[in-house]
């Protein structure tokens, strides 16, 4: 019925696919296919077959087969001519199911589904659970529902294994988003579109250009082993966290924060997590080595997924920085957000009418400046070649085009 991208959806409650359904549909136009929610509005709509539905439901009987491949196909040939490609979730819950739909509506182009362990799962629908008033948000009735999801999804898994593509989902959603892009980019060659701006071709010339999908790929993976590295720079109440978020958001690079790394680090239980807890409670400073190695792992971790790196809080010292570059990757450049040792300190003292952060005092954060200028002062004499200086007293939205100018012009970026 169909030659739209079809993606099958299969993760567990409290997964996150509804999250990372509504980034695909923003992106790329596709239509979202849920079958309770199909059910749903057919019952509300008051039609015939919303009314015998009803019925069944009503009764406790489970909704025949054949019912629920008749909404699909309806759904799917209503938005076929708008849509770019459909998500079906919730479907197919039987490997019968899946055979039927790929004889009678269309080929499945491939399967995501999102993997997180069942303690996850349940912790998060759990903390839902407090808000939600929902019924079954309860840990009993939670494992139960996790049971009858791995008994239906394990044969789907196992069936289409040739066209899986498992993305962990134990991550913050933009980084899952990261992966799923690149499934469908991979799978659907939207990167045409999206990467090369191709457009309004004929059919043969569109014919043409999809022969050379296999070059094009090949060209692509070898411009990805050199993904931009950008060091980020300012003082404390500077901004560059406000403008990290925006170039996260924009260009999908991976904001890596030296503090937010150790706190994680600690967090996470681990031995070196314990260590550096230790060392950090003890007044003392973390040790340089340390630090590296929280980043490289950082960026082995998000090798594959990553389109670039901004650095946040690295490197302290000149030494630091040529260690960094022998070692993990070459510096593209440097942005420095400057802003007045007054203006931090206002924007900082204003931070902490409502902050409540015992360091957020003018005493305090003067030393902080002293401590920022002393430490990034030869950093950027380190780097005068390639080091971008954006003025950050103005509005965030001002401040951001010029980020966006200086990224596109040294990384050759196109968006």
């Amino acid at each position: 019925m169909t030659n739209k991208p079809v993606i099958f959806v299969i993760g567990g409650p409290g997964c996150g696919k509804g999250t990372q359904c509504e980034k695909i549909v923003s992106k790329y136009g596709f239509t979202h296919l849920s079958t309770g929610d199909l059910l749903r509005d057919e019952v509300k709509s008051g039609s015939e077959r919303g009314k015998r539905l009803n019925t069944i439901m009503e009764s406790g009987q489970l909704v025949p087969l054949e019912e629920v491949l008749g909404l699909l196909k309806d759904a799917i040939t209503k938005n076929e001519g708008s849509s770019k490609g459909f998500l079906i979730d919730g479907y197919p819950r039987e490997v019968d199911q899946a055979i039927k739909f790929e004889e009678q509506v269309s080929k499945c182009t491939f399967v995501i589904y999102f993997d997180v362990s069942d303690d996850t799962m349940v912790q998060r629908l759990l903390k839902r659970g407090e808000t939600s008033g929902r019924v079954d948000d309860n840990e009993e009735t939670i494992k139960k529902r996790l049971a009858t999801f791995h008994q239906h999804s394990d044969p789907i898994l196992d069936h289409y294994k040739d066209k899986l593509v498992k993305i962990p989902g134990e991550r913050l959603p933009e980084e899952i988003f990261l992966d799923v892009c690149k499934s469908i980019d991979d799978k659907c060659h939207y990167w045409i579109t999206r990467r090369l701006r191709l457009i309004q071709f004929t059919d043969k010339m569109s014919c043409d250009v999809f022969n050379l999908i296999p070059w094009f790929n090949q060209y692509w993976k070898s411009k990805s082993k050199c993904k931009p590295v950008i060091f980020i720079i300012g003082g404390p109440g500077s901004g560059k966290g406000t403008q990290c978020e925006k170039i996260v958001s924009k260009y999908g690079f991976t904001h890596l924060s030296t503090g937010d790394l150790l706190r994680a680090e600690v967090k996470s239980g681990s031995e070196r997590g314990k260590k550096l807890g230790s060392i950090m409670e003890s007044g003392q400073l973390v040790p340089s080595e340390e630090v590296f190695q929280l980043l490289k792992d950082a960026f082995t971790k998000n090798d594959n997924s990553s389109r670039g790196y901004l650095i946040d809080g690295f490197p302290r010292e000149v030494d630091q920085a040529i260690k960094f570059e022998e070692q993990v990757s070459k510096c593209t450049f440097v942005i420095y957000f400057e802003v007045s040792d007054d203006t931090m300190v206002q924007r900082l003292l204003k931070r902490g009418e409502t902050s409540g952060r015992v360091d957020d005092n003018e005493e305090t954060i003067k030393k902080r400046l002293a401590t920022f200028h002393q430490h990034s002062g030869p950093i950027l004499n380190h780097y005068k070649d390639k080091l971008v200086v954006i003025s950050g007293e103005r509005l965030p939205e001002e401040i951001f085009l010029d980020v966006c100018k200086s990224i596109e012009d040294k990384c050759n970026l196109t968006i």
